[in-house]
């Protein structure tokens, strides 16, 4: 199919990873030095970086995604940036070393407004929200009207289906501010963003998995008097999370989503399996193979990210924390990077720049993606 979509014909095909790259010793309730879940950032370039720092070589969390043959991240937490050039404030993040980096590795970036925004959103505190939006468009766009080459698109929540605490409406209300923001800055439309937004898998009100949600995000917008006519056909990526398996996904392809959105770009947003529902990591890289060989992006299904590069034993437990392609290596202590001295929280804090070991499904992802 054709893609109208401004910029987004230069992100396909879509060869993602699912990029959380908490340390080790951050937890489910995030130590005070950490603050959230956002470490690819200035605060933290150990490692997602080369380096060095002092005697310390970065990890380069980066180079190693890009050498599977990736070219998309998918991020989840965007921290509020300060101004382009100026220092981080307090519990501010500065992300462009970051998307510096990402460019240099040939990856395009899933820009999220995280839960946290659409939940202060969804409580009326649009004023604030508008304030914390302009600042990410500002940064991502490097104080100007042109964005920075690693920008992908804008990943606006995770799952509104799911959330609780907002809904369609409250992620519609957030693309009309980031709408009247790009009309702020001054964004000519076509150096505008594609915008995904991803819903959960689930199947309700009789339809199949995912539908119900996209309909009722295509409803919201379509009822928002702030957004165009054509928002959903000139912006809108379709992002959906699945862990089925390979031949079920194969057919929602081919059949089950046209059926429903025929002139609609999407994409897996996450795909893969734990090792609660496979019987250990050989198995769990024969399940995502079969996943990755089934969903060849074609027409108007893009391409898939396989979720995720780390096991997140540092911040969930159980079956929730094995999806990854990698696993920390506990054989050494690990060096330690260090927060920089003058930020606000933890600054002069350490944090561990963990070796990491990978799974099978490593080299199953690294096959598909790069042969």
């Amino acid at each position: 199919m054709t893609l109208s979509i401004a910029n987004l014909a230069r992100l396909v095909p879509l060869q993602g990873v699912c990029y959380s790259p908490a340390p080790s010793d951050d937890t489910p309730a995030p130590p005070q030095k950490y603050f959230d879940t956002d470490f690819t950032n200035s605060c933290f370039p150990l490692i997602w970086g080369a380096g060095p720092e002092g005697s310390v070589t970065g990890r380069n969390d980066l180079a190693t995604i890009s050498g599977t043959g990736a070219n998309l991240l998918h991020l989840y937490d965007w921290s509020v940036p300060p101004a382009p050039g100026a220092s981080p404030g307090q519990y501010e993040r500065s992300h462009t070393s970051f998307l510096q980096a990402a460019d240099a590795a040939g990856l395009r970036v899933i820009v999220p407004v995280s839960n946290y925004f659409l939940g202060e959103l969804a409580s009326g505190d649009t004023a604030t929200v508008k304030t914390q939006m302009t600042a990410m468009v500002t940064e991502v766009y490097d104080g100007g009207t042109t964005p920075m080459a690693a920008a992908g698109l804008w990943g606006i929540a995770n799952e509104f289906d799911l959330a609780g605490n907002f809904s369609a409406t409250t992620v519609a209300q957030a693309m009309a501010l980031l709408v009247e923001i790009e009309a702020d800055l001054g964004i000519p439309a076509e150096n505008v963003l594609p915008i995904c937004a991803p819903v959960s898998f689930a199947a309700t009100g009789g339809l199949p998995p995912a539908i119900s949600a996209m309909q009722d995000l295509k409803a919201a917008i379509d009822d928002n008097g702030e957004l165009s006519s054509d928002f959903w056909s000139t912006r809108i990526v379709g992002a959906l999370n699945s862990f089925n398996d390979g031949d079920f996904l194969a057919s929602y392809i081919a059949d089950t989503f046209p059926t429903y959105f025929p002139d609609t770009p999407f994409f897996f947003s996450e795909m893969g399996i734990n090792l609660g529902a496979v019987p250990d990591e050989d198995a769990q890289a024969t399940w995502v193979a079969a996943q990755l060989a089934k969903t060849v992006p074609s027409g108007q299904f893009l391409g898939r990210c396989v979720f995720q590069f780390l096991d997140q034993t540092a911040m969930k437990t159980g079956t929730e924390a094995t999806f990854g392609m990698t696993k920390f290596d506990n054989t050494t202590p690990p060096p330690t990077g260090t927060i920089p001295a003058d930020y606000v929280p933890g600054g002069g804090e350490t944090y561990p720049v963990d070796a990491l070991a990978q799974k099978p499904l490593f080299a199953t992802v690294k096959e598909a993606y790069s042969g």
